[in-house]
């Protein structure tokens, strides 16, 4: 198995969009106290080697999942709210994919981009999981943009 997966997808290509960075947060300095709590409900799921996506499901947060192989899913509220993250995590973030993590732990991601000469700002936060074996088996990707601004 390769390090290196183009996490690309045609159907997640915005040719109007110019990525112009991401930072890491400082999660502690940022995290909401509600989101807090998600995180550590999250961090304590039954099932360790699943996405547990569904304890992320807050009105006005897409979230999505990915695996290490760049088959996204677990779309919510559906898949077009999450085009222009996806488009981000896929094309820019994590462009030859996921398994270069060092770690597990969440992160909290700003991305700046603009589209159609239109500045935005993408807060993320990145959960990856793992497989029994300890490898990353892929990350959740949940956009907090609406809470934290």
């Amino acid at each position: 198995m390769s390090n290196m997966t183009d996490f690309t997808d045609n159907q997640h290509t915005l040719a109007e969009l110019a990525f112009q960075g991401a930072q890491e947060m400082d999660l502690n300095e940022f995290a909401m106290p509600d989101m807090v709590e998600a995180i550590k409900a999250w961090h304590d799921r039954p099932n360790q080697h699943a996405s547990g996506a569904e304890m992320f499901r807050w009105e006005h947060c897409p979230v999505f999942s990915m695996t290490y192989e760049g088959m996204a899913g677990e779309y919510w509220p559906n898949d077009k709210e999450n085009d222009i993250i996806e488009t981000l995590i896929r094309d820019f973030l994590y462009r030859d994919g996921i398994c270069s993590l060092k770690d597990h732990r969440v992160r909290l991601i700003h991305m700046k981009y603009t589209i159609m000469a239109l500045a935005g700002d993408e807060y993320v936060l990145v959960c990856p999981y793992l497989t029994e074996a300890g490898n990353i088996a892929g990350i959740l990707v949940v956009c907090v943009t609406k809470i934290i601004q």
